[in-house]
């Protein structure tokens, strides 16, 4: 089974997360769809703070596959709260 790397990164840092053995790319683009979500429960203050974060998710060899980008931001509505 191929295996994958999931690095996240944010304006504040660069952390790579467990790679995984998966069926094929078509699994590990999910995965990373799942591993996005569990980041955003779990650090949801968070993303206030770096506004925008990233998934790379990675072969082997270190080559890009796949990339999520999820950024927050205030509006008009919310700039002086």
């Amino acid at each position: 089974m191929p295996f994958f790397n999931f690095e996240v990164r944010t304006e504040s840092h660069v952390m790579l997360t467990e790679g995984a053995e998966l069926a094929n790319q078509d699994a590990a683009r999910n995965e990373a769809a799942r591993r996005i979500g569990e980041l955003l429960t779990d650090h949801a203050s968070r993303i206030w703070t770096d506004q925008v974060w990233q998934m790379d998710v990675t072969n082997e060899s270190g080559l890009i596959l796949y990339v999520i980008q999820v950024s927050a931001m205030k509006t008009a509505a919310t700039v002086n709260s």
